[in-house]
């Protein structure tokens, strides 16, 4: 038997967060599907497409689409190259070698996750157990901060946000340990431009690091001097002469090499037309950041008070394993999925807003009061540096951080560093039988926080079978469009009621999901599309049409036609406009006139053109009875709002024909009391309309 195989009793631990990690792996292929509903499947599309799209013909420039505008030249829409450009370079890997094969992309892409994921525990465990000189407290620790909600939620999902950056900040970090005890300069350095290949947060870890490693330098070389002028000389001499300080230089030149590469290269994608500033990645990172001082971030409308209450919130959930927590998993979907204006403590009094915050920091301070000596004093910075990484990163980026909960995974370091300390103290206060207790309830905790994390999907998950279907279809349609101008084409049939925002039987027209199903053609969604589907190669649409344009006739979900085939779905615009519109009086007049009928909500504007129509509008459902709906119709966390709110990209959903613009949207099978629609621009309302229930 291979040694790495052979059984120790020093692995024990070992094999056992190796147990805990396959559940994850079980359940992952478990679920039958290969988007999850809401928030993961626009995640995972939209970083599966740059992946694609990641070649050197587009200057490895990270987009999701290139669009034509009819007689123009193909246009990259959705940069973000603002990210490190290693970690789609990992995707692009792992996915390449299953050409058209969709779904084996998908699998792939998420089993890459889990990898990263299940490393990144496997890293803080070695790193605990170094710190700590304790398997079982470094086992019960990893375990504990590994199964709460966030770090479950986004185990899987594909983005360079999530696993994988988790994976480089855990890379450095135990570099940093490794540095400290045996002095592998070289190697920290190494890990540090791996990591940041991967994910600008290594910098919150380094920056506590460097910060605290220069103090402690200084006041070393401070007490060994004797005058004050010599004194300060010595010190400023050797904190430049530092390895912190070297550290710090070169991973800032470094991540601004790896930046200004993805800078170039999305400026030579644009042609070189365009100054640096106004680059999309360069506005994104002003608006992130709070420097585009005329952007109203969500931390503009909050405050630096809501602001600290929702930080301290996402630690708290942070550091509870999920089967553990008393809030429950409706409780903690509602808290992290609403709007900030209905999010943490909201309607709570301020006493008890304050009461809680003072009683985390009543425990943390009593934990590491208790165990804190317990460590050796070249550890303590380690543990500094690992309690204060999440707060370095969410409080310069506070207008990121304020609107994204995926920025609780980053506060992993306090879970860590409190299960630690407390440990360290059972196990002097009570020996070693508590502590190897307490790791096997974690590893428990942790197995049925994972399962339960995968139950709470499957009511509301699309059937396997359809998502296979859909995947099949659409690697069809990718392998004879790659390149091509595709027109993407609405669906316009009058039995709405399957197509509602949010409750699709397919994966067909999910906006980022056919992004990356159709990753490496040429989109355009024109409001004209009669005009569009001149210029474009195929068509392609979920209506199926009888017509000898059509290319794929086994189809069932998704259908592409040659541009000969227009005309036949045009038809399907004119004859609903005729059945409701021309037979009927609108049940609202404002800037545009609204309709219902076969099953829809139908705004209709008459003598029009593509200038006035807006970019998009909003649409209120409100039910009867909101907490009589299933959970697929309504998400509970709208229940206190009592209405579904949607919003239609009018240009894209639209059409432009006869000199009248129209757009069709499905409207919800479940009775309906009222509906309001109308359209809002830079937090004004420009026109809005209520319509009762018929």
């Amino acid at each position: 038997m291979p040694p790495l195989l052979r059984f120790r009793p020093e692995r024990l631990t070992l094999w056992l967060l190796l147990l805990a990690l396959s559940t994850l792996f079980l359940c992952s292929f478990d679920k039958g599907y290969f988007y999850r509903p809401g928030i993961d499947g626009w995640i995972t599309a939209k970083n599966l497409a740059i992946a694609e799209n990641l070649s050197l013909d587009h200057y490895f420039g990270l987009f999701m689409e290139r669009r034509q505008v009819l007689g123009g030249t193909p246009a990259y829409k959705m940069m973000y190259s603002r990210f490190p450009v290693g970690g789609y370079a990992l995707i692009k890997l792992a996915i390449f070698p299953f050409g058209n094969d969709l779904s084996a992309k998908i699998l792939a892409a998420r089993m890459l996750m889990l990898l990263l994921f299940s490393a990144a525990a496997l890293l803080a465990f070695h790193s605990l157990t170094r710190i700590t000189s304790h398997r079982w407290i470094a086992l019960a620790a990893t375990l504990a901060a590994f199964s709460s909600y966030y770090m479950l939620f986004y185990d899987d999902s594909v983005s360079t946000e999530f696993s994988m950056e988790l994976f480089a900040v855990m890379l450095v970090f135990h570099g940093m340990v490794v540095f400290m005890q045996e002095g592998r300069f070289r190697q920290l350095l190494a890990r540090t431009c791996v990591a940041l290949l991967l994910g600008w947060r290594v910098y919150a870890f380094l920056l506590p690091f460097l910060t605290l490693g220069l103090a402690s330098e200084a006041v070393r070389v401070w007490k060994e001097g004797t005058a004050p002028w010599p004194r300060v000389r010595s010190t400023g001499a050797a904190v430049l002469r530092s390895r912190y300080m070297a550290l710090g230089v070169f991973a800032l030149l470094f991540g601004a090499t790896v930046l200004g590469f993805n800078f170039a290269n999305e400026y030579a994608a644009f042609g070189g037309e365009r100054l640096v500033t106004e680059l999309p990645s360069v506005q994104s990172m002003l608006r992130r950041t709070g420097l585009d001082q005329e952007l109203n971030s969500v931390f503009d409308q909050v405050g630096w008070l809501r602001f600290l209450q929702q930080q301290l919130f996402r630690v708290c959930v942070a550091s509870v394993p999920l089967a553990l927590t008393d809030l429950g998993v409706d409780l903690l979907e509602w808290f992290s999925s609403a709007p900030f204006s209905a999010s943490v403590f909201s309607g709570l009094p301020l006493s008890v807003s304050l009461l809680a915050l003072l009683m985390v920091m009543a425990a943390s301070t009593t934990v590491v009061g208790l165990a804190g000596p317990l460590l050796a004093r070249r550890h303590r910075m380690l543990v500094a540096t690992l309690a204060l990484s999440g707060f370095f990163w969410a409080l310069p980026m506070r207008h990121n951080a304020a609107g994204h909960p995926h920025e609780a995974l980053y506060y992993v370091g306090v879970p860590l560093v409190f299960y630690s300390l407390l440990l360290l103290y059972v196990h002097k206060r009570w020996g070693h039988g508590p502590v190897v207790g307490l790791a096997v309830a974690a590893l428990l905790a942790f197995v049925v926080s994972a399962f339960q994390m995968n139950h709470r999907w499957r009511p509301d998950a699309p059937s396997a079978e359809s998502q296979l279907a859909t995947l099949a279809e659409f690697g069809s349609i990718r392998e004879t469009t790659r390149g091509k101008v595709v027109l993407l084409l609405e669906s316009v049939r009058p039995d709405w009621s399957r197509w509602v925002r949010g409750r699709f039987k397919s994966l067909s027209y999910s906006r980022q999901k056919r992004r990356y199903h159709l990753a490496g053609s040429v989109l355009t969604q024109p409001l004209d599309k009669e005009a569009a589907a001149r210029a474009a190669d195929f068509i392609v649409t979920r209506d199926r049409v009888e017509s000898d344009a059509l290319l794929t006739p086994g189809n069932e979900q998704v259908f592409l036609y040659d541009s000969a085939g227009m005309d036949d779905l045009m038809e399907l615009y004119r004859t609903t406009y005729q059945r409701v519109v021309s037979a009927g009086e609108p049940a609202a007049r404002s800037y545009f006139d609204v309709y219902l009928g076969d099953g829809a909500l139908i705004h209709v504007r008459e003598a029009c053109v593509r200038e006035d129509v807006p970019s998009g509008v909003f649409v209120q459902v409100i039910p009867e009875d909101p907490k009589s709906l299933p959970r697929g119709d309504l998400p509970r966390w709208r229940w206190r709002d009592g209405f579904e709110n949607l919003f239609i990209h009018f240009r894209r959903s639209g059409v432009l024909f006869e000199g009248k613009c129209m757009l069709v949207l499905p409207l919800p099978d479940y009775p309906v009391s009222g509906i309001r629609t109308g359209h809002r621009k830079a937090g004004r309302v420009l026109w809005e309309v209520e319509i009762p229930a018929r």
